[in-house]
């Protein structure tokens, strides 16, 4: 039978947690980066069905051109909700999620599923989908 001994366990222990602290150093805040483009132009202006297709279309060429890149979003609401870590999210029709900061809560509970938006955000691709991060709303086109 093979036994972990204390000190061990303290080492394995210690080298998780100064990983996590490397990990979530090295991650970008969504304030953060909402910050760092709260006043630069959108490089693009485009329609959550419009982006959402060029990804369909070819999601290389998709990602080459958007990530990075600050974009101005239309579309309609489907889904405001809290995602992994309690960050916030609104999903657009069409397959365009928006990461939000904590600070824009005032803003997002004004909002409501089936609403005309404009959202600002960086490019950004985790996993699938097309994902802005750092987002603000940017006009809310209707009521």
């Amino acid at each position: 039978m093979f036994v972990i001994g204390t000190e061990t366990l303290r080492r394995i222990a210690a080298a998780v947690g100064l990983a996590f602290l490397v990990i979530l150093t090295a991650c970008e805040t969504e304030f953060g980066i909402a910050k760092s483009i709260a006043d630069e132009d959108p490089d693009f202006r485009v329609s959550a069905d419009e982006i959402a297709a060029e990804y369909d279309s070819d999601e290389s060429a998709a990602n080459d051109k958007y990530k990075g890149k600050v974009i101005l979003v239309t579309g309609i609401v489907s889904q405001i909700y809290r995602g992994l870590l309690y960050t916030p999210y609104i999903d657009l029709e069409g397959g365009v999620r928006c990461n939000f900061s904590d600070t824009e809560d005032p803003v997002m509970a004004t909002l409501s599923e089936g609403q005309t938006i404009a959202l600002k955000g960086r490019g950004d691709r985790v996993f699938v989908g097309v994902e802005l991060r750092g987002c603000t709303v940017a006009v809310p086109l209707n009521e």
